[in-house]
């Protein structure tokens, strides 16, 4: 009864909701993230928060509307598949990669944008893994970059072909290019491993 009850526990989507939750009492509140955690005299590279907590701010109402309807779904998928722990851990591994690598080539940007096409990334490979459950690893590395490499390159494009505007398209394929790599790294570890081998016909989460 016990493991039932963490089993039902893990499947509830806590990181995601809880992401949602005060984003959207920010965004409710047209708070802006300078207006909080910006530092006077410290540059961007080098503000802590701007690699932990500015993925929870939003142009607007509107703006977080837009990424709730596919941070909702896709972080709801992620979390089943693993656990909250580890959409925890990949979004600040997604925030602070793409933060950084954004500020080093382009310069600043502030908001969740990024990190949900980083999480959309995580969940198209961890399903793709899920749905070739009984693969080997050489097929799911093929079929995985087989979706990741042209949607990566779809991404670059727009950059390229989009031109400067308000959107940060640039901050989408870094939060897209880190997140699908981080996930391909857990899920290749885990086959190669073999950790797991006798549970691959169910959604991994055990209430982690």
């Amino acid at each position: 009864m016990e493991l039932s009850v963490r089993r039902l526990v893990g499947y509830v989507p806590v990181t995601v909701v809880g992401v949602a939750v005060v984003s959207g009492v920010l965004a409710a509140n047209g708070v802006r993230f300078d207006d909080v955690f910006g530092l006077p005299g410290v540059p961007y590279l080098f503000n802590p928060f701007n690699y932990t907590v500015n993925m929870l701010f939003h142009a607007g109402w509107g703006h977080y509307a837009g990424n709730m309807r596919l941070w909702l779904p896709v972080g709801i998928v992620l979390t089943w598949l693993t656990s909250n722990r580890h959409v925890l851990w990949l979004v600040i591994a997604v925030g602070v990669g793409k933060t950084a690598t954004g500020i080093l080539i382009q310069g600043p940007t502030v908001g969740m944008s990024g990190v949900v096409f980083g999480v959309a990334a995580a969940a198209l490979v961890r399903s793709t893994d899920y749905a070739l459950q009984d693969a080997s690893l050489e097929t799911v590395q093929t079929v995985v970059a087989g979706l990741m490499i042209p949607l990566a390159t779809g991404f670059f494009l727009i950059v390229i072909l989009a031109g400067p505007r308000w959107i940060a398209d640039f901050s989408h394929f870094l939060g897209f290019l880190f997140g699908g790599a981080i996930e391909a790294m857990y899920v290749f570890s885990e086959r190669e491993g073999g950790r797991e081998s006798d549970a691959r016909s169910v959604p991994r989460n055990i209430g982690r």
